[in-house]
């Protein structure tokens, strides 16, 4: 058992003091580090011949990946979906397609998984069996790409983003049968001049949102909202960064675009960009509120951020850049599963590579509610370092008061010496590396809030 460290009170001159000491405080239950690569799962001809948009079923526990094959290996190995336990975080199958398939996505009480592939067609994919159930066919001459699912009105929208003009598709999941088309020709919907991306839909308005890399009318790009029922696109939102692709919708009803932007959707207005960011795929997970950015400018990193204060937290190497004629081991997809917060991603010619999510240290409650004439008050902090064997928390800083030495995962009450701005510091202290701020895997700072 791990002997626990208590820190002793500080006096509340000490603690300004100190705080005014320290520059850029962490926001509450900030990670800046900690994430692990725990395996690379091998799959057919491992990613060799390209693949294309994942995803994840937290309830099946199931990691679906469009895999393109691999064309010149001998024997050739077709187009087909590859399947991932993520629960014990294996391969399990590889579902054949007629062709080579592109966006994905679950429909889990359905038992369903939708693909678009490059014949411009739709595959349905029974996920109890692995058989195709039905083939939609979107009129396309070129591939039918990424798309979302409506679960209330049970309406797939699927783009076609290298057709000419470049179309959506309103699929009814009940009868798979085409419901409209839109052709993005400045007609029908604004005019494209780059493609169509990754959509989304959004419960609370009852709305798809697609972005729009470039479009006629806002060069830099948009981001379309469009409904369901009437079948139309209703509004535009210009983007500040340029090309957006990936699309993801976080807390506080908000879309997050791959190049870095944060749309309000009621307003429509970009209220930051984040930067340092790209992608192509980009995916939100409700389990640890942050997005995941694949690729990037340099192809072979996820950058991690915070999806309710836009900071960046980290980035993970993925992969590697190797000179001609090697072949380079890059990625422009990821997929997170919410329950267990591992975070998978394909990388070329190596696999899919699975990354245990970094720690977090949180202050209950926070803020902390105060009237008129409060002297003392107290907060739970609770840690948890799944990567780490032993871990200490400091106050102040990296390197101040001891808080508690503890195991990878626990809590414990401060007493009564917390002040408003009160930092608390994660440290994975693991084979007896010291406390530092490298060794800093999260942050949290104790707010007050008062209360007449």
């Amino acid at each position: 058992m791990i002997k626990t460290k208590e820190v002793l009170p500080l006096s509340l001159a000490a603690f300004t003091a100190t705080l005014l000491s320290i520059p850029g405080l962490a926001q509450q239950g900030q990670a800046v580090a900690g994430y692990k690569l725990l395996t690379t799962i091998a799959t057919p001809g491992n990613l060799a011949g390209g693949n294309d948009i994942s995803w994840v079923d937290p309830s099946g526990a199931r990691y679906y990946l469009a895999d393109r094959g691999v064309a010149t290996a001998t024997p050739p190995i077709a187009a087909h979906i590859d399947v991932i336990d993520t629960q014990n975080v294996q391969f399990l199958a590889s579902i054949p397609l007629t062709a080579a398939p592109n966006g994905v996505v679950a429909v889990p009480r359905a038992h369903e998984l939708w693909a678009g592939l490059s014949d411009s067609t739709v595959a349905v994919i029974n996920t109890d069996n692995y058989t195709v159930t039905h083939v939609v066919n979107t009129g396309g001459k070129m591939r039918a790409d990424e798309l979302a699912y409506d679960p209330v009105d049970r309406v797939i929208l699927i783009a076609n983003d290298r057709d000419s003009p470049p179309f959506v598709s309103f699929i009814s999941a009940q009868n798979y049968t085409v419901l409209k088309t839109l052709n993005y020709d400045g007609a029908a919907a604004p005019q494209s001049t780059g493609g169509l991306e990754q959509p989304v839909w959004d419960g609370v308005t009852g709305k798809f949102y697609m972005s729009i890399p470039a479009t006629s009318k806002n060069p830099n790009g948009e981001v379309d909202e469009l409904d369901p029922i009437a079948l139309t696109v209703t509004r535009s939102m210009p983007t500040v960064c340029k090309g957006p692709a990936g699309l993801v919708l976080v807390p506080n009803q908000r879309l997050v675009t791959s190049c870095g932007d944060v749309i309000d959707i009621v307003s429509g207005a970009v209220v930051t960009t984040i930067q340092g960011v790209s992608g192509d795929e980009i995916y939100y997970s409700a389990g640890d509120q942050r997005v995941y950015f694949a690729g990037g400018t340099d192809r072979i990193s996820v950058n991690v951020v915070d999806a309710n204060t836009y900071a960046v937290l980290t980035s993970l190497t993925v992969g590697q850049i190797v000179p001609s004629p090697g072949v380079s081991q890059t990625t422009h997809s990821v997929a997170v599963d919410a329950d267990s917060n591992l975070v998978f991603v394909p990388v070329t010619g190596a696999g899919v590579e699975v990354w245990r999510n970094g720690a977090s240290l949180t202050a209950t409650p926070n803020p902390i509610t105060v009237t008129s004439g409060t002297v003392y008050t107290s907060a739970l902090i609770s840690w948890n370092a799944p990567n780490a064997k032993l871990i200490e928390v400091h106050v102040g800083s990296p390197t101040g008061p001891l808080f508690t030495q503890n195991g990878s995962r626990g809590a414990m009450a401060t007493g009564v010496w917390v002040a408003d701005g009160t930092a608390f510091y994660l440290q994975d202290v693991t084979g007896g590396v010291p406390a530092s701020a490298a060794n800093t895997i999260a942050t949290a700072v104790v707010r007050f809030q008062s209360k007449m």
